[in-house]
């Protein structure tokens, strides 16, 4: 899906003064890697590594797997459209627990495969005699809630002839669960997706990870397209894994943060805010307008970005937001109690 995705300013000529509509960590570029990223411009007068093999090798000194368990992607979207271009020659079947990132269908649609949805809260820990492809986002993105890591070994186990794709994109933005990676070792039929987009805050450089048994990643190699993950992607990837410390995520405060802001929109005005374990949640409007609507409203009248929930799966009232800096946050606020109380007139 070419449209419809969140932190879509770039469509607005109205100026964006807080943008919730993207789940990446709020805040600007790292000073660090800003000024590692423009000594490595010149570098980009040569071809980068066809197959980023210095970062799949960091990436697996960090993940503390095998280099040949990792294969760089170009973000974590050509990971999934990579699984299903080169599982459509052995699966015809893909289970989707949804409402969910709509990048999983799409790209089994893409290849032919077929998709059977699932509700993510009623993902049962049994034998779904499915010779295919079952895709989990850990935590989910839009709701921001996480399942348990022994529910899914479990689900793994009573599953074997399954290969479960588990997006862990922002699994540092939880403390409700925790990374697969390590039991890996015990499942050959799982795949973690991970990403250092959201918590590094560098979405326009699109680095992506799978981790998985290495046969399994021989595979998707094997289909992989050469120099799909570009030089300064590259560097920058290699600087992050070499000062993690940097790009730790304060997770305990930002989890703080948002419950803060959750009961503070609660009383601001009388619209349903859901649950989550991460810093992005969930808001349904009343039935009077669409999250479509407001989302133009809030653009035209605040400068304000949110993100409609639509193309998730959910009816047209949703919308999705991210915890930002406190003063952003009561931006929002006031903005959503001005709609409460008069509608987008």
């Amino acid at each position: 899906m070419i449209e419809g995705h969140g932190d879509d300013a770039y469509r607005y000529k109205e100026t964006i003064i807080a943008d919730f509509s993207s789940n990446v960590f709020y805040g600007g570029l790292d000073k660090g890697l800003k000024i590692h990223l423009q000594g490595e411009i010149e570098t980009v007068t040569h071809y980068p590594e066809s197959d980023a093999w210095h970062l799949q090798i960091a990436a697996a000194k960090a993940y503390g797997v095998e280099p040949f368990q990792v294969l760089v992607t170009n973000g974590v979207t050509e990971a999934i459209y990579l699984v299903a271009q080169e599982y459509k020659k052995h699966a015809r079947t893909a289970v989707v627990a949804g409402p969910t990132f709509v990048e999983y269908r799409d790209a089994c649609s893409m290849h032919g495969i077929k998709i059977i949805f699932t509700d993510w809260k009623d993902i049962k820990e049994e034998n779904y005699k499915l010779n295919g492809l079952f895709f989990i986002c850990n935590p989910n993105n839009p709701n921001g809630e996480a399942m348990p890591v022994e529910r899914l070994l479990r689900l793994f186990a009573k599953n074997p002839r399954t290969l479960f794709v588990v997006d862990e994109s922002y699994i540092e933005f939880t403390l409700a669960t925790e990374s697969l990676i390590p039991h890996l070792v015990r499942y050959a039929n799982v795949l973690v997706l991970r990403s250092l987009t959201k918590s590094c805050r560098i979405p326009g450089l699109r680095v992506g990870f799978v981790v998985g048994h290495p046969a399994t990643i021989l595979l998707f190699r094997n289909g992989k397209m050469p120099w799909s993950v570009n030089q300064l992607a590259i560097a920058a990837g290699l600087y992050i894994f070499n000062h993690r410390q940097q790009f730790t995520v304060p997770v305990r405060h930002l989890l703080a943060a948002t419950s803060i802001w959750q009961e503070q929109l609660q009383k601001a005005f009388n619209w349903r805010v859901c649950g989550t374990d991460t810093h992005f949640f969930l808001i349904e409007t009343p039935q009077e307008f669409t999250a479509a609507a407001l989302k133009e409203h809030l653009v035209s009248g605040y400068g304000l970005l949110i993100r409609d929930a639509a193309n998730f799966g959910l009816n047209p009232r949703f919308f999705r937001v991210a915890c930002q800096s406190p003063e952003h946050n009561q931006f929002l606020t006031e903005a959503l109690s001005q709609c409460a109380r008069t509608g987008l007139s």
